[in-house]
């Protein structure tokens, strides 16, 4: 009986040996959404999507980068360091666009 035994996980351990990851896997997955950025902003100002705070506005410069939103309307606004209102527009973004919006001061 030990016999059958030993013999089975032998066979077992055989069997899948040989079956492994591979060492080095690499997984890309290219994100689809549309992209916005803002050029000519002054020092010290931020953008604001939809009423949300994205950070200095030089950041989103196409340049440096750009900021990543879900398609569909965005109200875009730059504001001074105040809070003033600098910049405003509403845009519609879709697919894989990318929208520079220049500021003109």
């Amino acid at each position: 009986m030990k016999w059958i035994f030993l013999t089975a996980t032998l066979l077992t351990a055989g069997l899948f040996s040989g079956c492994a990851y591979p060492e080095k896997a690499k997984v890309e997955q290219k994100d689809a959404r549309p992209t916005l950025g803002i050029a000519g902003a002054p020092a010290g100002a931020k953008l604001f999507v939809d009423g949300l705070d994205m950070g200095p506005a030089a950041r989103f410069n196409g340049k440096a980068g750009v900021l990543l939103v879900e398609s569909g309307k965005h109200q875009i606004e730059v504001r001074s360091p105040s809070g003033a209102v600098l910049y405003t527009e509403e845009v519609f973004l879709s697919g894989e666009t990318t929208k520079i919006l220049t500021f003109k001061p």
